[in-house]
């Protein structure tokens, strides 16, 4: 399969108290920072050259150059989903 721009990313979901524990499993829970959520989509058939996707579709390769030279060094093909 092949992933192009735009992807809907999923979205993570508030809740007031963790899961107990006999239902976390290998769960992992992080804080929320401020930032831009952020698709990185590197070289492919699909992409010509690394993009980067907000995550309601916006490209924002322009704004993040460091990111772009950085994820210009990893394989093609990969789509990573972060906070930037």
């Amino acid at each position: 399969m092949v992933l192009r721009p735009p992807v809907e990313p999923m979205l993570a979901q508030a809740s007031d108290q963790l899961p107990p524990p006999r239902m976390r499993g290998d769960l992992s829970f992080q804080p929320k920072f401020d930032g831009y959520r952020g698709l990185v989509f590197t070289p492919s058939e699909a992409v010509a050259s690394v993009q980067i996707q907000s995550r309601r579709g916006a490209l924002l390769q322009t704004r993040f150059p460091d990111l772009v030279r950085a994820a210009a060094a990893l394989p093609d093909g990969l789509v990573l989903d972060g906070v930037m």
